[in-house]
């Protein structure tokens, strides 16, 4: 069976709650918008037939405060990384690149 993920919005969710004499059914509807797929997600999707049986993960993408705290409560704050972080980018320069504070530059916005 396909085994899939990815990343989408609940745009509306109905749940029905039905009552007959001695039964109780609940149905729950969700319909899912901005649905952010690639080639393989669509092709596992196709795959499935209506009605069957499927196994579903709602997961927030949006940090709250606690999954914050949770995450840096997990890590030991005397830690100290020893590898240097690697840099985004390299910068060459021609010649020796001047001290920040002595460039000076001014603008001129009036219509001449």
């Amino acid at each position: 069976m396909p085994n899939t993920e990815f990343i989408a919005k609940v745009k509306k969710m109905d749940i029905v709650n039905k009552v007959t004499n001695d039964n109780w059914n609940q149905s729950i509807t969700i319909v899912l918008s901005d649905i952010e797929l690639n080639d393989e997600n669509l092709i596992a999707i196709r795959k499935f037939r209506p009605n069957e049986e499927i196994s579903v993960s709602f997961k927030t993408l949006q940090l709250t405060m606690s999954d914050f705290h949770e995450e840096y409560a997990t890590e030991d704050i005397n830690a100290v990384e020893t590898e240097e972080e690697e840099a985004l980018f390299e910068m060459d320069y021609d010649e020796i690149p001047p001290d920040p504070k002595d460039i000076v530059k001014t603008f001129d916005f009036s219509k001449g």
